[in-house]
């Protein structure tokens, strides 16, 4: 996102307000919202123990136009969720709404490439990481995640389509593509947590930043 002190920032699909408080303590006037009451509530309640500014609301991502009044924010970002939503390309529509003109959204999902309907990693015999199989890349729909590693079990839902779509949404919505990037981790980032070697071999991520042109 760059300098964001003194920016009017718009979260959107916070959560419990991670990204939203990094962008807080860069100088960011911040308001952040999500579709989740539950989630605002959290995000509320770390906001009262260190409060940062953010202003939390309850809100869905398709009606954000009609939720602010227009060319009311320099920035609106979104920290992987979009993929998370029902219909990414209304949010990308809404985020234009709001944002003045030259105002930029920036925003990452999970990379298209690696996050597949079919997605396994090929291990050797010592159950090492060869390489990462993937296909179906082409096909557009939900894809179902089964969480374990919790003390409960449950199931999420995500939206995959080939990058062109999501490419489709930013220029369709009145969007110049502005960078797009492919984030790695360093050497040094490895060498402290070596769990990270994987998005050194095969892009986990993508994130899009597009200027608002009208």
């Amino acid at each position: 996102c760059g300098d964001v002190d003194g920016l009017r920032v718009l979260d959107v699909g916070c959560g419990s307000g991670w990204f939203a408080r990094e962008l807080a303590r860069r100088g960011a006037r911040v308001t952040a919202t999500d579709l989740s009451p539950r989630m605002i509530a959290h995000a509320r309640r770390i906001e009262a123990e260190d409060p940062l500014g953010v202003d939390y609301r309850v809100g869905d991502a398709r009606e954000t136009a009609s939720g602010f009044p227009a060319a009311s924010f320099d920035l609106v970002t979104s920290c992987l969720a979009l993929q998370d939503m029902p219909d990414p390309a209304a949010a990308i529509r809404g985020a234009h709404a709001v944002l003045r003109p030259g105002g930029r959204l920036v925003a990452s999902i999970t990379h298209p490439f690696s996050d597949t309907p079919y997605r396994a990693w090929e291990r050797d015999a010592a159950g090492g990481k060869r390489w990462l199989c993937v296909d179906r890349y082409f096909e557009r729909g939900p894809i179902a995640y089964e969480w374990t590693r919790w003390p409960s079990p449950f199931t999420t839902v995500a939206l995959h389509v080939p990058l062109e779509d999501w490419i489709a949404w930013l220029l369709d919505a009145g969007f110049r593509l502005r960078a797009l990037r492919e984030p790695r981790p360093t050497d040094e980032a490895i060498a402290r947590r070596p769990a990270l070697a994987d998005a050194a071999r095969v892009p986990y991520y993508v994130v899009l930043d597009g200027v608002r042109q009208r």
